[in-house]
């Protein structure tokens, strides 16, 4: 298992990944994408993951089995925290988000203009 604390982010976003990796990197972390869930699981297995960062606007199949095998995956409360992140526009997606265990789940705006802090605080400054 890799020492440094990895974020790890479920997105296919590869314009936004520059400002999540210098985010990350300002605050100590590695950043790590993953476009699926078992390249997810397979990071959080090999990593020291303490956030896992879930973009919404993934195909829809494929965030909820990311969240369904973290959920599944080892003992309650040992899973890194999960951020979920999607259009305001979009509050079923949110919500089933939040269902299928989100510790938190915040529009793709909030989440821009607070993503230093919430890697700085390995997503505690989330709420919602």
């Amino acid at each position: 298992m890799s020492g440094k604390e990895t974020v790890l982010v479920l997105t296919s976003n590869l314009f936004f990944m520059p400002r999540i990796e210098a985010a990350a990197e300002a605050s100590g972390l590695e950043m790590v994408s993953a476009s699926t869930a078992a390249k997810l699981m397979e990071t959080v297995a090999s990593h020291n993951v303490p956030l896992v960062l879930i973009d919404l606007e993934m195909e829809e199949p494929v965030w909820i089995e990311a969240l369904e095998s973290l959920n599944s995956a080892g003992k309650p409360g040992a899973r890194p925290r999960v951020v979920s992140y999607g259009p305001h526009g979009e509050p079923d997606t949110l919500r089933k988000a939040r269902e299928l265990g989100s510790d938190a789940v915040i529009i793709k705006r909030d989440f821009s203009e607070g993503l230093q802090e919430l890697l700085a605080t390995r997503g505690a400054s989330a709420s919602g």
